[in-house]
C-alpha cells in the first residue's frame, strides 16, 4: 500500500515536472523575437495579411473574371453538402470538449456544452490567434473549477493529435511512409501519455479525444474536396483533397487574422508542389468557403440564442417548482 502510495507520487511528480517544462518551452517561445514582435505588431501585421489576401483574390479576379460566377454557381446540393459537413465538425469540436471535460474527471451538461462549442466556434473564427480555446477555459474555470493547467494540458495533446494528423495528410501522396510514421507515433505518444503521466481510467477521453481529431481532420479535407470540385475546372481527387486539408489545417497554427484569412491561402500556395491544386481554383474556393462559412456560423449563432432562450425559460420554471412547494 505504501509502495502504491509512494509510486503515484512519483507519477504526479513527474507529470508536474513535464508539465513544467512544457510551460518554459512555451515560455520560451513566446518571449522569442519573432513571436515578440508578431505580438507587439500584431494588429498592422494582420491588416497587411488582409491586405495580402485581398489582393491575391482581386488579381485573379482581374485576370479570370468567371471566378466570381464559380463561385456562385456551385448549387444546392453542394451548399446542404458543406452545411451537413460544417454540422459533423461542431460535433466534432463538441466531442473533443467533453472528451477534455472527462479527462480532467469533471461533467459538463449536453446543452451547456453545445452552447459552450458554438461559442467559442464563433470566437474561434473573428478573434486573433484562435481565441476559442482561451473562451472555453475561462468558462470551465468559472464554471467548474477547472485548473487551468489541466485544460492547457488535454488542449496541448489535442493540439500535438491535430498537427500530427495534418503532417500526414501533408505526406500522404509524395511520402506515404511519413505519413504512417506520423500516425504510428500519435499513437504510440496516447499510450505513453496515459502510462506514464495519467490513470488508466482516463484512458478512453485520450483515445476518444484522437479519434475526435482524427474524424475532424478528415472532415475538413471533406469539405476543401467538396469545394475544390465544385468551383475547379477539372476533378480533384480525394487523396489531393486530403493534402489540401493538411496544408489548410496547418495554417491555423499561425494566424492572427480572423479564420485565417491569407495565412491559409499563402500555405496552401506554398504547399502547391504537394496538393497541384491551381492558384485560380485555391482563390476562387477561397472565396466560397469563407461567404459559406460565415453564414453558418450566423446560424450557429440564431441555433444558440434559441437554446439559451429554453434555457432561461427551462430554468425559471424548475426554479419556481421548489419555492410553491415550500409555501
Amino acid at each position: 500500500m505504501i509502495g502504491r502510495q509512494r509510486r503515484n507520487d512519483q507519477e504526479a511528480d513527474m507529470a508536474s515536472t513535464y508539465l513544467e517544462s512544457l510551460r518554459r518551452f512555451f515560455g520560451r517561445v513566446r518571449d522569442s523575437t519573432p513571436v515578440r514582435f508578431a505580438r507587439t505588431h500584431k494588429r498592422p501585421l494582420a491588416i497587411l495579411v488582409l491586405v495580402a489576401f485581398f489582393v491575391f483574390v482581386g488579381v485573379y479576379i482581374a485576370v479570370d473574371p468567371s471566378i466570381v460566377a464559380r463561385a456562385l454557381s456551385i448549387g444546392w446540393s453542394n451548399v446542404a453538402l458543406l452545411a451537413l459537413l460544417y454540422c459533423g465538425i461542431i460535433a466534432t469540436h463538441f466531442g473533443i470538449l467533453d472528451s477534455t471535460i472527462r479527462l480532467c474527471g469533471m461533467r459538463l451538461g449536453a446543452r451547456e456544452g453545445l452552447l459552450l462549442t458554438i461559442y467559442s466556434t464563433v470566437a474561434n473564427f473573428f478573434g486573433p490567434l484562435q481565441s476559442g480555446p482561451g473562451v472555453r477555459a475561462a468558462y470551465l474555470k468559472t464554471r467548474l473549477g477547472m485548473r487551468l493547467r489541466d485544460f492547457t494540458a488535454a488542449t496541448l495533446f489535442y493540439y500535438a493529435a491535430f498537427a500530427t494528423l495534418n503532417v500526414a495528410l501533408l505526406f500522404v501522396i509524395v511520402a506515404p511512409w511519413v505519413s504512417a510514421l506520423c500516425v504510428t507515433a500519435l499513437a504510440a505518444a496516447v499510450f505513453f501519455v496515459v502510462g506514464r503521466f495519467l490513470p488508466g481510467a482516463r484512458l478512453g477521453p485520450l483515445i476518444a479525444i484522437t479519434c475526435f481529431t482524427a474524424a475532424q481532420v478528415v472532415i475538413m479535407s471533406t469539405v476543401f474536396f467538396v469545394e475544390l470540385n465544385a468551383v475547379g475546372s477539372s476533378p480533384v481527387p480525394f487523396t489531393r483533397a486530403l493534402v489540401y486539408g493538411g496544408s489548410a489545417n496547418l495554417s491555423l497554427f499561425v494566424s492572427i487574422t480572423p479564420g485565417g484569412i491569407g495565412f491559409r491561402e499563402g500555405f496552401l500556395l506554398f504547399a502547391q508542389g504537394l496538393h497541384h491544386v491551381t492558384p485560380p481554383t485555391i482563390a476562387t474556393a477561397s472565396i466560397v468557403d469563407r461567404a459559406f462559412y460565415v453564414l453558418f456560423l450566423g446560424a450557429l449563432l440564431v441555433l444558440s440564442s434559441v437554446l439559451n432562450l429554453r434555457g432561461m425559460f427551462g430554468t425559471k420554471g424548475e426554479g419556481e417548482a421548489p419555492s410553491n412547494d415550500g409555501g
